[in-house]
């Protein structure tokens, strides 16, 4: 999501430190052999590493406030958004298994991101100005709380069940916590600008804990 602060260089050393973990949380998964398998968690995990070059790349050339960096940014703030619904839906089909075949849960993400889409596009298809660019960010922000509630829904389904796969497991774990952290935030947002303030730098620590979560949960030791 996106958080507006200035970037100062506490901010780009963590930057570029979270940026320096995801691709290493990448290479774990290569040398664990688990690339395949969680194809897109690693290609989440690609587009955050390519893209924050990409984003700092664009805010040394253009400035923070520039129209450049603020388009770059909610393009691809889209991009990843819907790189994390499908993550989830891999991450489903691998904790549920046998129970949930992967063509139905497929359909299911299908499903629910045509429906995001349509609404999305149905709320800004009256603006008269930049019908494009509120578009995207109406999607973005509509898929990313779909992707919240869907973690959710994971998080309990695996408190009830017994999941098959414990890695995947441990990944529903880590990503419900990014996604109630980032709700959390967002929603402490909108209780006026001084909290607006206050919580302004909390995006990039927040961002930080997927791809330390992640590496956690894969180099822990399996559970008999």
């Amino acid at each position: 999501m996106i958080h507006e602060c200035i970037v100062s260089l506490a901010d780009q050393t963590l930057w570029l430190l979270t940026t320096l973990v995801e691709a290493f949380v990448v290479c774990l998964f290569l040398t664990h052999r688990l690339f395949r398998k969680f194809f897109f968690f690693n290609l989440y995990l690609l587009l955050l590493v390519m893209i924050s070059i990409g984003r700092y790349a664009v805010l040394t050339y253009s400035g923070l406030g520039s129209s450049t960096y603020f388009y770059f940014w909610y393009q691809t703030d889209a991009l990843l958004t819907v790189t994390l619904f499908i993550c989830i839906g891999e991450l489903s089909v691998r904790l549920v298994g046998t129970r949930l075949p992967a063509r139905r849960a497929a359909l299911w993400c299908a499903a629910v991101l045509l429906v995001t889409a349509l609404y999305s596009f149905a709320v800004t298809s009256g603006m008269a100005s930049r019908v494009a660019t509120r578009f995207v960010f109406e999607l973005s922000q509509n898929l990313y709380f779909a992707c919240c509630l869907a973690a959710f829904l994971l998080w309990v389904w695996k408190l009830r069940n017994q999941p098959e796969d414990q890695i995947a497991a441990r990944f529903v774990n880590v990503l419900g916590v990014y996604c109630l952290l980032f709700s959390l935030t967002y929603g402490a947002r909108q209780l006026g600008p001084e909290t607006a303030r206050l919580t302004a730098n909390m995006y990039p620590m927040i961002a930080a804990w997927l791809p330390i979560g992640s590496g956690f949960a894969l180099c822990s030791p399996k559970q008999p």
